[in-house]
């Protein structure tokens, strides 16, 4: 079997996709796995032992680069070929595509469900790691448990060894930082916590992790910034050796709940049915309103959901791992 994956972005859905890379592998042990993605994101993929080849879609490229990579992928002749975006462009991609066998995700959105056969109605109560899989039962008549597989050989020891922490160390992460205000939990609350962390562990290092425009943002005797420090490839790295991640709804802590260590995920904004981690590793908190998460788009203020999430409550709920 020679399998296409569609799922060109972002962080955090790819990291959800990842487990259909070992479920077709155990319905067909010797086949070959080829996953299409934007290339911003060609860094996570490279993450995933299994996939034989990475087609980079070049976003930017418009009209050209979309036909480009389409005929790059017809020279593959694929037997099946799964759209896990499930939005208008990459449904068109796939109905170009030749292949013998194509299906699309639950909750195909933009028409897309007009050019690839949508395999059942969104259930909006479903996880997105379990639709993902879904749409291999829907060919298959199979059922799959989730398992995430990420490469962790490679740990970034300069970027350790500069800010004197050795891989032995206790390891806290911070990743506080997403798009959108209603995502983001104040950082005043971060440095809180972490002066809670270290009167129970006074040994316990305390890394904040981001992007470059983040630098900075968080200033405490009792935290090593790294924002801007590191690569995806970097990033999976470190959280190999950290013992616990705290933080939003981003690729980042999905990528750190799938390499298995212990995860807190802070939600605001986002659907947390949808997108919660997957798995018994994580502990997810939420302003709990009698409403569904807004997006910043109901009568609720969502920045205001999330200063009702104080940080002794987080810390109670991290304090058994802690010591």
């Amino acid at each position: 079997m020679k399998i296409l994956i569609v799922k060109p972005s972002s962080f955090g859905d790819i990291i959800q996709a990842n487990p259909i890379i070992q479920a077709v592998k155990s319905k067909w042990k010797d086949s070959l796995i080829d996953w299409l993605v934007f290339k911003q994101w060609k860094q996570v993929v490279e993450l995933f032992p299994d996939i034989n080849n990475i087609k980079c879609w070049d976003r930017k490229g418009g009209i050209k680069a979309f036909f480009e990579i389409l005929k790059e992928c017809n020279k593959e002749n694929y037997d099946l070929v799964i759209d896990l975006q499930g939005l208008l462009r990459t449904a068109i991609f796939c109905k170009l595509l030749k292949a013998k066998q194509k299906i699309g995700v639950s909750g195909m959105k933009e028409l897309s469900w007009l050019f690839l056969k949508e395999p059942y109605k969104r259930d909006k109560n479903e996880n997105a790691v379990i639709r993902n899989l879904n749409s291999l039962s829907y060919i298959t008549k199979e059922k799959y448990e989730p398992y995430f597989k990420i490469k962790t050989d490679y740990i970034p020891l300069d970027i350790l060894n500069k800010c004197k922490i050795k891989q032995e160390d206790k390891i806290v992460a911070f990743v506080p930082f997403a798009r959108g205000k209603t995502k983001t939990w104040n950082t005043d609350n971060y440095i809180v916590l972490a002066n809670m962390i270290k009167s129970v562990n006074k040994d316990t290092k305390i890394i904040v992790l981001g992007s470059r425009k983040d630098y900075g943002k968080i200033v405490s005797e009792n935290i090593i910034d790294l924002c801007g420090e590191t690569t995806i490839k970097d990033l999976a790295g470190i959280f190999s050796v950290c013992n616990l991640a705290i933080g939003a709804d981003t690729g980042s802590m999905h990528l750190a709940n799938a390499i298995g260590i212990k995860n807190v995920f802070i939600f605001g904004g986002s659907d947390i049915k949808e997108t919660a981690p997957f798995g018994t590793n994580s502990i997810v908190i939420s302003a709990n309103l009698e409403c569904s998460p807004c997006r910043g788009k109901c009568k609720f203020d969502s920045e205001k959901c999330l200063e009702q999430i104080k940080p002794d409550f987080v810390f109670e709920s991290i304090k058994q791992w802690i010591k």
